[in-house]
């Protein structure tokens, strides 16, 4: 690793510990590859020094990925500290602009094999169990630095914009739950329901998962038993303020709360 993309995951992780933003890499000056930002974030995980319990996965979708001009998808690794169980009360010092975002999710419940070979959703399907979740997204970029707009890559670096997570009971009989029209309903301190997405901007979250696990594997990352995977928003991103709360009910499942204290 170059002293510049070393530099540049101290502080990474030094901004995710304190709560803190830094610049946005100038133009020429981030990571011009998946590859390097690969490495950033990598680097960044092992500065940190938490344990990892799964993977988060943004932009997951073709819609998205053209909308928001990215070349695929942007992963990022979910540290246990900050993966909280259904009603969570999340600090927001460690946060800024922080938005929340409704998910779907799926835990393994035993390891995958070894090998970089790719998987498939039939493969997972009999392992994992299914879970309701909650995304709290963040960026250590300040915002109006850096004199251009962040990018794929940028992302990438910065743990894919993760922040922290809120998992719901698992469901492990969820085969018969349709998953790409599920009525979701959330609302932040009563407020009129954070529109959800359908159609094109909605895919089947197992075939991510499969996908994420896919990619994990040819990077030759261990995909032990717990590991979970977010699947990226199904609702629109919206952002949350020191104080609110969000409650989110995915169809006949028991509602989720973060509160973001």
């Amino acid at each position: 690793m170059t002293p510049k993309w070393d530099k540049l995951a101290h502080d990474l992780a030094e901004a995710w510990k304190n709560g803190t933003t830094i610049p946005l890499p100038a133009a020429g000056d981030g990571p011009a590859s998946r590859a390097e930002a690969y490495l950033i974030q990598d680097r960044m995980a092992e500065l940190i020094g938490g344990k990892v319990v799964g993977w988060k996965v943004g932009a997951a979708v073709r819609a998205v990925q053209m909308f928001e001009g990215h070349d695929g998808p942007l992963p990022g690794r979910i540290f246990a500290d900050r993966c909280y169980e259904a009603n969570a009360k999340v600090e927001a010092r460690l946060f800024k602009g922080a938005k929340v975002e409704c998910e779907f999710a799926f835990r393994l419940t035993k390891a995958l094999p070894a090998g970089r070979s790719a998987v498939t959703a039939a493969d997972i399907a009999p392992i994992v169990t299914f879970h309701p979740a909650i995304e709290l997204a963040a960026s250590r970029y300040a915002p109006g630095t850096g004199n251009r707009a962040a990018n794929t890559f940028d992302g990438i670096a910065d743990n894919g914009g993760g922040g922290a997570t809120v998992l719901g009971a698992a469901v492990v009989d969820w085969k018969h739950l349709a998953l790409k029209t599920m009525a979701i309903d959330a609302r932040i301190d009563g407020s009129p329901a954070i529109q959800a997405y359908t159609g094109p901007y909605r895919r089947s979250p197992l075939d991510i998962t499969a996908e994420t696990f896919s990619d994990l594997r040819a990077r030759g990352v261990t995909l032990d038993a717990g590991t979970c995977v977010l699947t990226g928003s199904s609702s629109l991103p919206t952002p949350i303020r020191p104080g609110q709360t969000l409650v989110a009910k995915f169809g006949e499942l028991p509602p989720l709360t973060l509160a973001f204290v």
